[in-house]
């Protein structure tokens, strides 16, 4: 479905620029950078687009997209480079922080395994 939507994604270079230099800036973009990103299968084709972007400009970049849950069933989005975020856990922190939503108690692979066990 992201791919579907991925093909008829249509944002502006200035979208895609803005992005690119929080990215290469900050590590990673978030709804309060780019508000696009609050609707969640727009935000994943997003971040397959920020991915091509950086690949195309042969950048060193590893380029990820994330969904994490916050207390009160809130759900956000992050893309993110790799290379800055080291690990999903610090990408939970940084977009918690960045919005101002509160984490789960308990670490990202603590959570994880009480919810597939």
């Amino acid at each position: 479905m992201a791919q579907r939507l991925l093909s008829r994604l249509t944002t502006s270079d200035e979208v895609v620029e803005k992005a690119a230099d929080l990215i290469a800036k900050q590590g990673y973009v978030t709804r309060n950078d780019i508000p696009e990103m609050k609707d969640l299968l727009w935000a994943d084709a997003f971040g397959k687009k920020m991915d091509e972007y950086f690949l195309a400009k042969q950048a060193d970049r590893f380029i990820y997209y994330e969904n994490f849950d916050y207390v009160g069933g809130e759900i956000d989005a992050i893309i993110f480079d790799m290379n800055q975020v080291k690990t999903r856990d610090d990408a939970l922190h940084v977009l918690g922080k960045a919005l101002g939503l509160r984490i789960v108690d308990g670490s990202l692979d603590e959570i994880e395994k009480n919810i597939t066990n």
